[in-house]
């Protein structure tokens, strides 16, 4: 047994019942992406994935998550397998995937590895993979529709890819003020050094499955991606941290013998306009012999 089963053995016991009005759930994390300022929350994380425990493998949106936990990365690493409590009855989101997690109430069950070309994640994501195309979640949330609650969520063939980076967007005047908010020292004089902004981002633009599909144009907001970008920009610089990020997010992850999809969702404010949240990359099954 390896270090996260051991782990989530002794963890599942562990996870305290749901309060009243909550749910447990278990979810593989398929979706962390880059930190975004919040006035009430110092600092958030939109972390998504797929719920294993109602059936059948269905979507799920974790938010609001907190950012710097000490152990965020260990709490949500991509492919994880872990059971939190929540509720998805949310004031202002009426989105069906949203779910707001405890964070002080999760427990850590496995973590999937790649082995067999992401064997094990394809079994979990199941039907999922592809199911619906960019086209259709647009086309499930019409205009003048949104207080209904429709799909944000998916992951999506795309085909014709062209990326490109980009330069990041600096943080707003309002953003601004939100990240020095959550910097200043607190009652025992510790702070936080101030959240940058990503200083690149990538841009894809695509065609999805669906049969005349106009094309999209979408930036990938991965947690990765901003990372990345950060990182490469102090040891490459601006030059050399493009031609990384390129490498990368196109000649790796969409080469040829990659079965390339997007996760995408939407915000809550603006439920037509979806971004790539992150990318799924196995190579085809034909490829490996």
């Amino acid at each position: 047994m390896g270090d996260s089963d051991q782990r989530g053995a002794a963890g599942a016991a562990a996870l305290k019942p749901p309060r009243r009005g909550e749910e447990s759930a278990e979810v593989i994390i398929t979706v962390k992406t880059y930190p975004n300022p919040s006035e009430t929350y110092g600092e958030t994380v939109c972390v998504a994935g797929v719920r294993l425990d109602r059936g059948g493998p269905e979507w799920i949106r974790l938010y609001p998550v907190k950012f710097r936990n000490a152990d965020f990365d260990n709490q949500f690493r991509k492919y994880e397998i872990i059971r939190v409590n929540g509720t998805y009855h949310q004031v202002g989101d009426n989105r069906p995937e949203s779910f707001r997690p405890r964070q002080d109430d999760m427990v850590h069950v496995e973590h999937l590895e790649t082995k067999k070309n992401w064997l094990l994640r394809r079994n979990k994501l199941g039907s999922l993979i592809g199911e619906t195309s960019m086209c259709e979640l647009i086309a499930q949330n019409p205009k003048g529709n949104m207080g209904n609650p429709s799909p944000s969520l998916g992951l999506i063939k795309p085909v014709d890819i062209e990326t490109s980076v980009v330069d990041g967007d600096p943080w707003s005047p309002a953003e601004q003020a939100k990240v020095n908010h959550a910097s200043e020292p607190d009652l025992f004089g510790s702070s936080m050094v101030p959240l940058e902004p990503a200083p690149y981002a990538i841009r894809y633009k695509y065609r999805c499955a669906a049969a005349k599909c106009p094309g999209h144009n979408q930036k990938n907001l991965d947690w990765e991606v901003g990372q990345a970008g950060r990182r490469w920009k102090i040891d490459y610089g601006d030059t050399g941290a493009r031609e990384a990020m390129l490498k990368r997010w196109r000649d790796d992850m969409t080469s040829p013998d990659h079965d390339i999809h997007f996760y995408v969702g939407n915000q809550n404010k603006y439920r037509r306009t979806f971004s790539v949240l992150g990318t799924w990359y196995p190579k085809f099954e034909n490829t490996l012999f």
